[in-house]
């Protein structure tokens, strides 16, 4: 069976979200998998000892474990996996899309991915996105200049450090923008998988 797997990865409020659900309704075959669904609760993620700051923007927060044994069904049987999800037609290739803010720092889930898009924001624009959104709970004064841009900014430089390869996004571009460019090339590499086939 013909696969892809896709991520989309970068900073908290970027778009990540926005496109993965439009690419899902325009790809043929495909999956979704929210990194955000496999969050911690609340009694189980670290405390900063300084802040008393509950830790999410961290690997930590995350079931990672979990995450990764349901990318490993997916790649098992996608047919099975995403036959509540998927926009199938005839095409062949399945496409997992894998959205999350630390997808690539974790290092067995990064292996896996065929293209890795990530989306960069400035910081006065994540930081007003950021303050503009409701969380549960929700985010402690200073949370954002204290926590989640040097959390941003700490798991970014590992990349860079790695050598981790992803092709950048301007999250303050339209929207469309953005969904086009990544939906052509996604349609591109199942044509590509298809030719190879033939």
């Amino acid at each position: 069976m013909k696969k892809l797997v896709i991520g989309i990865g970068g900073v908290s409020n970027g778009g990540k979200t926005t496109i993965c659900r439009q690419l899902l309704t325009s790809i043929p075959n495909a999956c979704l998998i929210h990194q955000d669904a496999y969050f911690k609760d609340p009694d189980r993620v670290q405390i900063d000892p300084k802040h008393g700051w509950m830790i999410w923007d961290d690997l930590t927060a995350l079931h990672n474990d979990v995450l990764m044994s349901d990318v490993e069904r997916w790649l098992e049987n996608p047919a099975a996996f995403t036959q509540s999800q998927a926009t199938g037609d005839s095409t062949g290739v399945h496409v997992l899309l894998i959205e999350g803010f630390l997808i690539y720092n974790y290092r067995p889930l990064e292996k896996v991915f065929d293209a890795r898009y990530r989306f960069v924001l400035p910081f006065e624009e994540a930081k007003r996105r950021r303050l503009s959104r409701v969380y549960a709970p929700p985010d402690p004064p200073g949370y954002f200049d204290g926590h989640v841009w040097p959390m941003y900014l700490k798991f970014k430089k590992e990349l860079e450090d790695l050598n981790v390869q992803t092709i950048e996004l301007d999250g303050t571009a339209p929207v469309e923008e953005n969904f086009e460019r990544v939906k052509t090339d996604i349609l591109d590499m199942i044509k590509h998988v298809q030719d190879k086939q033939t």
